[in-house]
């Protein structure tokens, strides 16, 4: 019985050691498992840990600039509410920028010094001091990067969507002759209505003030004009008692906007846009009337021969003086009124009838812009970063700053959706400059920082009398026209080489003959030898060469 008592305890226990083993293992096995997941869970929150700081590292990017001409510093950038807008910007985007700026008066230098020794290089720099072809050189010397697959790769979309969408024609005038872009530009575009591109005028004012005086209708022709001048001056418009009222015209080349009376082109060679045609002025139906019409210009002592090609200062004296009658300038100027003694006011004309058969044609700026120029540098070691700064530039938050600043503080929308300025002289105005009321354009645009304008004719229109807008309005549409620069698509290096040779040669000739036509001091009968001489010095074959760059550019919109 004892030992059957003894022999049950002992199996007992043995039981019990086994369960304890057993729950041993396994409680080895959970404190294992725990042990694991916890060694797992401190590699996942030190992965997160280098994650984060990773992300809170930011791209360091060293951009070269010129300052801002003016009262406004670069470097007073703080002080004002858009730049810490477009910080917040910068932040997001996970930059930190280093800002080399230089002054604007050494920048040149400063910028072909650095860029021809191809060290020292920042990551991004403004080259705009530089022309096409020497960026384009720097390009196949690989000092400058090739920017369209970089964006291919790394933008978020904002690059492509302004080139392509926004500023198609940017596009054209930016992409070499081996389809690449090498820079980024200012992009600006006007449009009333939202819609409507909206070019402004280069045309003949004439002081509205002394029509109403003495009773001139407005102009609506070459004589009509004539004639309106030589009354005010035989009229004595301005009352000083002498007959000193002129018209300040330099008819050195075709830009004076009476040359478009007679259909003229702009220049030497001039893009006929709605035919997709190069001419040239001195080939042109008109070129002969419009000479024998400067003439008699001159002849009467109207157009004062002493002013061709003086420089502003001494145009800008005649107008303070009382003494200018017209001038050749923008339609919507409004600058030069309170310069003239005793005030005055210039009234935009329409194009008016010259010749007969001759339609006469406007001069516009167009109303799509690209110009300056932006690159990376084969130093920049983070062309991502470079890329992300790029898609900043280009994005409406940007632009908006850039041009109109902030919303509420320089400029308000209004129930049609139209952005205007509070204050048309908003942007330039030094007391609301003093209190933070300026767009980012007057703080950091054409530094290290792009310009991209989404403009619009209402706020231009904003103050302007009626007369002026009434002129802008119907210039808008009017046709036939030239715009006052050629927009041409890059040339190569054989084409940028022979038509250097020709203009080298031929536009001294050009604007000497010119003058010397006008002023009556070379003969009309000798047309046919002045003609022979262009074409020596290579005119036809400079049209030829602008032709083809011109279908090229034509091209670049599919």
């Amino acid at each position: 019985m004892k030992r059957s008592k003894t022999l049950i305890i002992f199996l007992l226990v043995f039981s019990l050691m086994l369960t304890s083993v057993a729950c041993g293992k396994k409680s080895g096995e959970d404190t294992s498992n725990s042990s694991s997941k916890v060694e797992d869970n401190k590699k996942d929150d030190d992965t997160k840990k280098v994650e984060d700081d990773k992300k809170e590292e930011k791209a360091k990017l060293h951009l070269l600039g010129p300052d801002k001409g003016g009262d406004i510093k670069f470097a007073d950038r703080e002080k004002y509410p858009v730049w810490k807008e477009v910080q917040k910007l910068l932040d997001a985007a996970n930059l930190d920028l280093e800002y080399e700026i230089v002054p604007a008066e050494q920048y040149k230098v400063v910028i072909q010094t650095r860029m021809a020794s191809a060290s020292d290089l920042p990551d991004i720099a403004n080259v705009s001091p530089l022309d096409d072809t020497t960026v384009l050189n720097l390009a196949r010397q690989g000092v400058i990067l090739e920017l369209n697959s970089l964006a291919d790769e790394h933008s978020n979309g904002n690059i492509k969507k302004f080139y392509n969408e926004y500023f198609p024609y940017a596009k054209q005038l930016t992409t070499s002759p081996d389809g690449k872009m090498y820079w980024f530009s200012n992009l600006h575009k006007k449009l009333y209505k939202g819609t409507e591109p909206a070019p402004v005028a280069l045309t003949m004012n004439i002081r509205k003030d002394w029509l109403d005086k003495l009773n001139i209708p407005v102009p609506t022709t070459a004589d009509e004009y004539f004639n309106a001048l030589k009354t005010m001056r035989d009229k004595d418009a301005n009352g000083n008692g002498q007959k000193d009222e002129i018209l300040i015209y330099d008819p050195a080349r075709f830009n004076g906007a009476i040359a478009q009376w007679f259909g003229l082109g702009i220049d030497i060679t001039a893009v006929d846009m709605e035919n997709k045609k190069v001419v040239s002025p001195w080939y042109q139906e008109g070129v002969k009337d419009y000479f024998k019409y400067l003439q008699r210009l001159v002849k009467e002592n109207i157009i004062d021969a002493s002013l061709i090609g003086a420089g502003s200062e001494e145009v800008q004296q005649k107008i303070t003086e009382n003494k200018t009658a017209s001038i050749t300038d923008y339609n919507l100027e409004t600058y030069r009124e309170p310069t003239i003694e005793g005030g005055g006011e210039y009234m935009p004309l329409m194009p008016l009838k010259a010749v007969d058969g001759i339609e006469p044609a406007a001069q516009l700026e167009s109303p799509f812009l690209v110009w300056q120029k932006f690159a990376v540098t084969k130093n920049c070691k983070n062309p991502e970063a470079a890329i992300a700064f790029f898609d900043i530039i280009y994005s409406e938050e940007y632009a908006d700053l850039l041009f109109w600043g902030i919303e509420g503080l320089t400029y308000e929308v209004g129930d049609d959706g139209v952005k205007k300025f509070k204050d048309i002289t908003g942007s330039f105005d030094t007391q609301l400059a003093n209190e933070g009321k300026i767009a980012g354009q007057q703080v950091f645009g054409d530094t290290v920082f792009p310009r991209v304008q989404f403009a619009n004719l209402e706020y231009e229109l904003q103050g302007r009398p009626e007369y002026k807008t009434n002129h802008q309005l119907e210039i808008m549409t009017y046709k036939p026209y030239f715009y006052n620069k050629n927009y041409l698509a890059i040339p190569d290096d054989d084409q940028l080489e022979k038509k250097t040779q020709i203009l080298n040669d031929i536009t001294t000739y050009s604007e000497e003959l010119a003058t010397k036509l006008a002023l009556g001091q070379k003969s009309l009968d000798d047309w046919d030898k002045y003609m022979a001489d262009l074409k020596e010095l290579g005119l036809d074959e400079l049209i030829e060469i602008d032709q083809q760059l011109l279908d090229r550019y034509f091209s670049l919109e599919k």
